[in-house]
């Protein structure tokens, strides 16, 4: 469906003919809006991670996988993945892309966010770990 009308050739194009038919516009104007209504986005923000030639998904190697999926995570989350060798701190399993990974407070302030504060654990296992408390 590479011309169809849901392509971003096609709304582009499209968008480009409206701004042109506008009365106060011309195409050089129109040109600098369609910039401005499709920026070009550098290839550092579409976040995308290369996978080793011999890797796959079904190879049973977790902690390449765990490891790689950490590269997503921004900031803090993925230096509490590495300080934990990618692994839940609540199950010990490996924090692979099936399931989100979340920052835990172990002290419960969630105001707290120093590194011997946080924990990264699956998403699960957080809402278990709070459920627990709760019926306590």
């Amino acid at each position: 469906m590479d011309g169809g009308r849901n392509s971003l050739y096609y709304i582009q194009y499209r968008t480009f003919t409206v701004f042109n038919k506008e009365t106060n516009q011309n195409r050089y104007n129109s040109k600098i809006l369609l910039k401005k209504a499709f920026p070009k986005v550098p290839y550092s923000q579409n976040k995308h991670v290369n996978v080793k030639g011999t890797k796959s998904p079904f190879d049973g190697d977790l902690h390449y996988w765990s490891e790689r999926n950490s590269k997503f995570y921004d900031g803090i989350t993925s230096k509490v993945l590495k300080r934990q060798n990618h692994s839940c701190t609540f199950c010990g399993h490996k924090l692979l892309s099936d399931e989100r990974v979340h920052l835990h407070h172990l002290d419960g302030n969630h105001d707290n966010w120093k590194n011997d504060n946080l924990v990264a654990i699956h998403e699960s296992c957080h809402d278990h770990l709070h459920m627990s408390k709760a019926q306590a």
